[in-house]
């Protein structure tokens, strides 16, 4: 038979780039970007290349549904049928309902912008349960919620036309290949390039000027940058005046943090601060790329917004070569709106009841950002029974046990769970841990809606026969809503689709290119717009608020503000702080926990580094290649990494990445886990006050060489 090509997008990591995969006699064999694709235009990584290829075919995948026999270290897997499966679920989660309620079952999931988020969060919707874990408090979760009460989302960063990039705690070289072109290209044609960052990455290299900023400190510098812009009538005026909210006290709040206050504070040149906002102003248009590297600090929604603010006073909003505003195609439906729309929520009474909504009503209550629970809450609400007790997991496509921090006291609760299911494509140590296993599609036996806001929709594409008896979420769950509905154990059928397909087609079928016209084009074209005379906001004044009423409505300070991060309070204390640790790095190899048991992944990137100063190395009497324990302040236990010797960062400041653990070990082996960073990681307090979310960065910490024993010499 002859090889056919086949246009459709990779969904590895979050960036989805179109792509052509090449099938010959029904089995996939190789992959590669698509150059027509209009989002990606060909860029691709190695993770879209290798990545649901080994997946689908790797020998050890699991195929079909797996009961749990016996219990450690005895443990045995009995392969059942999926009408068993099902049979099993449905009977025992009514019978945890029947006991302790509908809220003592919660789900877990990657993240509510696949549709397997959408299928988690209406399965647990359909129970009468609002509870629900996502990966977004430890990515993008509090800039997302800084979107929301600023109303600078969906607004789109056209790279393609602007004259600056401003890039703060990001390094798309390493996370976004789509970006990492379009900004190379941006300075082939004579556009500045600003990066904050603690490290000289591969995208500060190519910079017209490296910020290199003390760890958590990113929202002083913002702050400064704003001061600079308003002392010095370098805003624009028309903008504000027309489009934001909050001006004259933003004004206020801002006069403090001059350029002097901020270097002490981030360890950057005043003068370089005020050239920042001198370039960032006079090249526009401009465009602001804000990363990971701001959250994961105490305030990190009040850093975004810092951002945000700028955004909106420079007036690069709503402009090409600016940021523009995503549109929609007209009928569609998006995964948003199954999470947010009233149609397919449950009363507010019950959502008010959500685990975290009493702290933190903006992330988790009915008016949350993404009406998800507070992850280190549920741990709590299964080992202790506060606020009340949680005795059921459903966990699909996420390896909680690896990607939570504090990894023994997440295995912990898992262990003291009555019932735990994981959907899984290999076994983890999530699955390891769960009595029943269900068997998931992967990216070439599934069919997808893929959103790009600004740009348009995509599709994944199923393009070879599915393996074993592998199904996607939305099969598995609409069938087993359906299996409850005849028990009589629904608090109201929120999936009235009978598959996958069916939900697919749904998403499409007011719109002029029904999901079977989307697979035949493979991209449908969506232009980002400007703003115009009539548009609106997404905030309550319909502008953009720098002083957020939102944020006033529920307690908090309405404007952005500024406290330092752990180790400079600690150190200003007079406690001694040895060495500040940034985690959750990334690698073009790996996605959070994922391709950790694939050879491919493995030969390239075999284990987990951790980037130390030559200086400081030699302080501890470690050299490249030594193994290292990494301990830090706030929790007790300790991982082990392999030191990597780097000058691009301070000598007090030591580098990692997040996910790692070893397939190669035992389940019941303590190396399993033990290169995971999250055993020596809290997941709280202290929490940021609005979103929720842990600190896992600017952590005080300590490495130690790793002694030998003879026999392991």
């Amino acid at each position: 038979m002859a090889e056919q090509i086949i246009r459709s997008t990779c969904w590895e990591c979050s960036v989805r780039c179109g792509s052509l995969v090449h099938v010959r006699d029904g089995r996939a064999t190789k992959i590669t970007g698509d150059p027509s694709n209009p989002y990606s235009k060909g860029a691709f990584c190695v993770k879209g290349t290798q990545g649901a290829l080994t997946l689908t075919y790797h020998p050890e995948r699991v195929l079909y549904p797996l009961r749990r026999i016996g219990s450690s270290p005895a443990v045995s897997w009995q392969r059942i049928s999926w009408d068993e499966a099902l049979d099993e679920m449905a009977e025992r989660f009514g019978a945890i309902k029947e006991k302790w309620g509908p809220l003592a079952i919660c789900g877990a999931v990657s993240g509510p912008t696949y549709s397997r988020g959408v299928a988690m969060a209406l399965l647990l919707r359909s129970i009468g349960s609002p509870n629900i874990m996502i990966n977004q408090d430890l990515c993008h979760g509090s800039q997302a919620l800084s979107h929301m009460i600023t109303g600078t989302s969906p607004l789109i960063p056209d790279i393609s036309k602007t004259r600056c990039v401003l890039i703060v705690g990001k390094n798309p070289s390493t996370s976004n290949v789509v970006q990492w072109r379009a900004i190379k290209e941006a300075k082939q044609r004579g556009a500045k390039v600003l990066v904050v960052d603690p490290r000289l990455t591969k995208t500060a290299r190519i910079g017209d000027q490296w910020i290199r900023i003390k760890p958590g400190t990113d929202g002083a510098l913002g702050l400064a940058l704003l001061n600079i812009m308003i002392e010095k009538n370098w805003y624009d005026r028309d903008f504000v005046q027309r489009w934001c909210h909050g001006f004259e006290e933003l004004s206020e709040r801002v006069k403090e943090f001059t350029p002097e206050l901020a270097s002490k504070i981030t360890g950057i040149p005043a003068r370089q601060i005020f050239d920042v906002a001198n370039i960032y102003v006079t090249s526009k248009p401009a465009v602001l790329l804000l990363g990971h590297g701001v959250e994961a600090f105490e305030q990190a929604v009040q850093t975004a917004r810092t951002y945000h603010c700028l955004m909106a006073l420079s007036g690069n909003i709503g402009v090409p070569g600016g940021h523009l505003v995503g549109g929609r195609l007209p009928g569609q439906v998006t995964f948003a709106d199954f999470i947010h729309g009233r149609d397919h929520r449950l009363p507010e009474d019950i959502e008010k009841q959500t685990i975290g909504a009493d702290r933190f009503p903006l992330w988790s209550g009915p008016g949350g950002v993404h009406k998800a629970c507070h992850n280190p809450s549920v741990i709590d609400a299964i080992l202790t029974g506060k606020p009340y007790p949680v005795r059921a997991l459903f966990v699909s496509g996420v390896n909680i046990a690896v990607t939570y921090p504090d990894t023994l006291r997440t295995l912990q609760a898992l262990k003291n769970l009555d019932y735990l299911v994981a959907a899984v494509h290999n076994m983890t140590p999530v699955a390891e841990l769960a009595h029943l296993v269900l068997p998931k599609t992967t990216a070439l036996e599934e069919n997808e809606v893929v959103w790009h806001p600004g740009s348009g929709i995509g599709v994944t594409q199923r393009v070879v026969p599915t393996l074993g008896e592998a199904k996607s979420d939305m099969d598995f769950v609409a069938a087993l809503v359906k299996k409850m509905e005849k028990l009589g154990i629904l608090y109201q059928n929120f999936i009235p689709w009978n598959n996958h397909e069916e939900f697919c087609d749904y998403l499409l079928k007011n719109t002029e290119t029904p999901f079977n016209g989307l697979r035949e084009a493979g991209f449908i074209p969506v232009a980002a717009r400007l703003l115009d005379a009539g548009w609106k906001f997404n905030t309550p004044t319909g502008k953009l608020e720098l002083y957020s009423t939102v944020l006033e409505k529920n307690g908090y300070d309405s404007l952005p503000c500024f406290s330092p991060p752990t180790y400079q309070s600690r150190s200003k204390e007079g406690e001694a702080v040895p060495l500040i640790l940034i985690s959750g790095v990334r690698s073009m190899v790996y996605h959070h926990s994922r391709f950790r048991d694939h050879k491919w992944a493995r030969k390239l990137e075999p284990f987990p580094k951790i980037y130390v100063h030559p200086l400081t190395a030699a302080a501890r009497e470690l050299k490249a290649g030594d193994w290292a324990w990494l301990s830090t302040a706030n929790k007790g236990g300790r991982c082990k990494l392999l030191v990597e010797l780097s000058e691009d960062l301070s000598p007090e400041v030591i580098v990692t990445g997040v996910g790692w653990w070893n397939p190669e070990a035992a389940p019941d082996d303590p190396s399993r886990l033990e290169w995971n960073i999250n055993m020596a990681m809290s997941y709280g307090p202290p929490w940021d006050a609005i979103a929720g979310s842990s600190n896992t960065k600017g952590i005080p910490c300590e490495l130690t060489p790793v002694v030998l024993e003879p026999s392991d010499q």
